[in-house]
């Protein structure tokens, strides 16, 4: 599990943000997407409703992610998901705007060993406010060494 004392949310690059939207299945495969945690303030702003919606093989869904996943998501809720000001806040004075959505969106990322945590955040009211998508690291490494090894067997 993540030593959540040691746990950064840094605002996400240009280069990062398509990993804060919808994908295709084939780029879910290969980045190992896993799911994604869809949450919203409610009408007061100051709820905290949360939907998990699975996006990869039930395998990648274990037990030592979901621990993590709780772990993540309860420090979120210590800074960037306290409540919708406070979200707006945090996105206001962290940087992470990243184009896409009706509204201004920002992207945050958490990183552990096993597992990266994409959250886009949309501090406005009427809407989901938040969705944190997550990201199996092995998969996507066991992807690119094998896109390497493609590449250099086709170029031999």
């Amino acid at each position: 599990m993540a030593d959540s004392a040691n746990l950064n949310v840094r605002p996400a690059s240009q280069e990062e943000a398509g990993l804060f939207f919808a994908m295709k299945p084939e780029e879910d495969a290969s980045l190992g997407c896993i799911g994604h945690v869809r949450m919203d303030f409610g009408r007061s702003g100051r709820k905290f409703w949360h939907t998990w919606h699975s996006r990869g093989p039930e395998e990648w869904n274990c037990q030592l992610f979901k621990d993590e996943l709780t772990e993540v998501v309860d420090m979120l809720r210590e800074s960037v998901l306290k409540d919708l000001n406070g979200m707006r806040e945090f996105c206001q004075s962290h940087g992470g705007a990243i184009p896409g959505g009706w509204s201004q969106n920002y992207g945050f990322v958490v990183e552990t060993q096993n597992y990266r945590y994409c959250l886009r955040c949309n501090p406005a009211p009427g809407d989901y406010q938040a969705y944190l998508t997550c990201f199996d690291k092995h998969v996507q490494e066991l992807n690119q060494s094998g896109q390497e090894q493609t590449v250099q067997m086709g170029g031999m």
